[in-house]
């Protein structure tokens, strides 16, 4: 049944290219955040349609930050973070 499915999903080009980005990203940000190194300096912004969202992390907090709401900006969007990581 699983294997049918997947072959199914798969069969289309785009919907397999854009199910593999996906997977990608997580891969990318799951290294990022096992990597101590990494982590003291890391944060991820991106743009979904015409707002922008992101996620950081304070370390002395030991939290994570993250923007589900958006902002028009990308400006606005790191005031914001560095903003919520100062309170």
């Amino acid at each position: 049944m699983i294997e049918w499915l997947a072959r199914r999903i798969f069969s289309w080009t785009k919907l397999r290219e854009y199910v593999f980005e996906e997977v990608h990203m997580y891969d990318y940000l799951d290294s990022i955040i096992n990597d101590p190194e990494a982590m003291e300096i890391a944060s991820s912004s991106w743009c979904e349609g015409d707002m922008w969202y992101g996620w950081t992390y304070d370390s002395n907090a030991k939290r994570y930050y993250f923007d589900d709401i958006g902002n028009k900006s990308i400006i606005g969007l790191w005031e914001n973070e560095f903003l919520s990581k100062a309170d």
